[in-house]
């Protein structure tokens, strides 16, 4: 389907935004929970957030942020795509680092007094923006050890030529094994002959890759071409190569704590307080998170400086990790539970909006969007959106042209949705409570709707809700509701 240029150029105009976070202008209808999200913190509280799809939590999360930036520093991170505990640690570190520093390379040769983690170092290092160049472009250093009364003393210097040793019979740089005072060969797994060992010279050495440090010693890298790898002449070996493997093992209880007691160390020395908020927390069941829940409850209880906000939009998750007794994360978060926007605010928003866009909203209109929507911020959006692009100065019959359109445009995914649901009952469940959201699911809903029995409801509930479809016995998408009745139950 062509689009055509003014038709592109009118919906880039249209001052209607959902399907992303918005801000700033775009935001409305949320000061009840922003004023207590911001009180929670100035008293030093946690809080979680708690809504269905879709209400608006990423939004609130971005306002906050935005207002209140020069007061803390705020490490907003997704868990959506993050598949295990090792990526979840990584990402904390990484975020954590690149909200605290304005210049990404302002802390490039201090993390390693930030971290003691060679494998956070390394995710670190490996990052597309942070600490990838080394803070110099010095000659290459060649090591030389001499032998004095405490021990075999390392020394760097600059020298016209690089001394890498090789392994005379697979190629392969050789690590120096400082106890036995020899090179050993991990390709070959033995000790080369001593004096066979070969070097590599500086004319190997490449000088167009970009310098990389090493997440050990914090040397500057070098490029062998030969081999395609970065080495370490201090560590005298490849790290890149060596920790790329290891990142691919369950993390250890030391990297884990490393990774939680970063943003403390931070606020403590920025003498700032930081904000970790976590969006979509309910993903971290999706791998094994047991010790990291129980590691994460006690740093919590142990930081200062440190506050969180958890994002959930599954109530089971909410009440597992947050209020069942014994859960790891039992009382240690304020809950926030969200709903659908104040009717009059929203009203308020659209009339505004259509305004700043060069068109006229009547109260009509607005009042008809939001009871189309049942106030409910994605939807909302979305009907006004369209609205919007159908019409500068919209007329009642408008407005249900444009719900006509948003439920088309959905109408796949419902459908695929209504596809994958096996059980006759229920989806004789689901029509019923469209056609009749506000009825008691007594005798009269059972048999009105051939469901069988109270038990059997109970059953289906329970296996509604754990998918995310319905929630306290209603269907967690409005549209979906209309979507029910205009087409399944037609």
């Amino acid at each position: 389907m062509s689009i055509s240029t003014n038709q592109m150029e009118y919906d880039i105009d249209n001052p209607f935004s959902y399907g992303a976070a918005v801000a700033g202008a775009s935001f409305t209808g949320r000061e009840r929970e922003i004023a207590e999200l911001y009180i929670a913190m100035r008293t030093g509280k946690n809080a979680v957030i708690h809504s269905e799809r879709r209400m608006g939590r990423s939004s609130i999360l971005c306002e906050l942020a935005r207002r209140y930036a020069k007061e803390f520093i705020f490490v907003s991170i997704s868990l959506r795509g993050v598949r295990d505990e090792g990526g979840f640690i990584e990402m904390l570190t990484k975020e954590t680092l690149r909200a605290s520093y304005a210049n990404a390379r302002e802390f490039a040769p201090a993390i390693w007094e930030l971290l003691g983690s060679s494998r956070l170092r390394l995710a670190v290092l490996e990052s597309g923006d942070i600490g990838l160049v080394s803070s110099s472009e010095s000659q290459t250093l060649v090591i030389s050890t001499s032998e004095n009364g405490s021990g075999q003393e390392t020394k760097q210097r600059k020298a016209g030529a690089a001394e890498i040793r090789v392994c005379p019979t697979c190629g392969m740089p050789l690590k120096w094994i400082n106890k036995y005072e020899r090179h050993y060969c991990y390709s070959c797994k033995k000790y080369p002959p001593q004096q066979r060992t070969s070097k590599i010279p500086l004319a190997s050495l490449s000088r167009a890759t970009p310098k990389r440090l090493c997440p050990e010693c914090g040397n500057d890298l070098d490029f062998i071409n030969s081999f395609g790898e970065y080495y370490c002449q201090i560590c005298r070996k490849h790290p890149l190569m060596e920790y790329s493997a290891k990142r691919f093992q369950k993390p250890s209880q030391e990297d884990v704590i490393e990774a939680l007691d970063l943003p403390e160390r931070i606020a403590m020395q920025k003498r700032k307080q930081i904000i970790v908020v976590l969006d979509d927390f309910q993903e971290i069941q999706s791998f094994d998170s047991f010790h990291l829940l129980q590691t994460l409850g006690s740093r919590i209880q142990q930081q200062r400086n440190v506050k969180y906000i958890f994002s959930v939009s599954k109530w089971n998750v909410l009440r597992k990790l947050f209020e069942e007794s014994g859960a790891p994360l039992c009382r240690l978060a304020h809950p926030i539970d969200l709903r659908t926007l104040p009717t009059r605010e929203l009203q308020e928003f659209l009339i505004r909006r259509f305004k700043s866009g060069g068109g006229k909203l009547s109260a009509e209109a607005a009042d008809n969007i939001v009871s189309l929507t049942e106030a409910h911020p994605y939807y909302a959006q979305l009907l006004a959106h369209e609205l919007f692009h159908l019409s500068k100065s919209p007329s009642i019959i408008d407005t249900e042209n444009a719900m006509r359109l948003a439920i088309e445009r959905h109408s796949f995914a419902y459908s695929l949705v209504w596809e994958s649901i096996r059980s006759p009952l229920q989806k004789r469940y689901l029509i019923g409570i469209a056609l009749e959201p506000n009825m008691s699911h007594g005798d009269k809903f059972i048999r009105r709707h051939n469901l069988k029995s109270r038990s059997h409801i109970q059953r289906i509930e329970k296996q509604l809700e754990a998918r995310g479809i319905i929630s306290h016995g209603q269907v967690t998408d409005s549209m979906f509701t209309v979507w029910l009745r205009s087409t399944v139950h037609r």
